[in-house]
């Protein structure tokens, strides 16, 4: 692959570790891209409540990062790790249909396969998918993926370290 390969693989790591970080920190800023819709049926505080990196509960192989982003929508992207090298991710938005529930309809499922520095393979799945992320009081979400049932009886609770154990 050469230098320029190498190089540009980690220059797309880089870039992708910056805006995974600055995207985390959107949630902190009040009032920053919501809606006057989306105000109406969430508080800030609830909108707060929603945002952050979450993992499930028990075996801690599935992460769920939601986060603001313009007119009262939301950015969900969740990732499962199949083995060493490949991750499931999903990637969608979201709207808040009530104070408890964000509801997408736009999920594209990828197949991630990462080589020694960075990501070889990227496969997509399915595109559309249909969904929601519930919260359950404060420090308790849920994920219904209408598509595939991948996240029927998962409980995710919000992790500590966005950065600790890495998928």
């Amino acid at each position: 692959m050469g230098n320029f390969g190498k190089l540009a693989g980690r220059f797309f790591l880089a870039l992708l570790f910056f805006t995974v970080s600055q995207l985390g920190l959107v949630c902190a800023l009040p009032e920053r891209g919501q809606s006057v819709a989306a105000k109406g049926i969430l508080s800030q505080e609830r909108i707060n409540d929603f945002c952050g990196f979450w993992e499930e509960s028990q075996d801690k192989i599935v992460r769920i990062n939601v986060t603001t982003a313009e007119e009262g929508w939301f950015g969900i992207e969740v990732s499962w790790r199949r083995n060493s090298r490949q991750v499931d991710m999903w990637t969608m938005t979201a709207r808040p249909i009530n104070t408890d529930t964000l509801e997408y309809a736009d999920c594209s499922h990828y197949l991630l396969t990462y080589g020694p520095q960075y990501i070889e393979k990227e496969e997509l799945l399915y595109k559309d998918g249909t969904g929601k992320i519930q919260l359950s009081g404060k420090d308790v979400l849920t994920w219904q993926d209408d598509q595939e049932h991948k996240g029927d009886g998962f409980v995710f609770i919000p992790l500590t370290s966005p950065l600790g154990g890495g998928l």
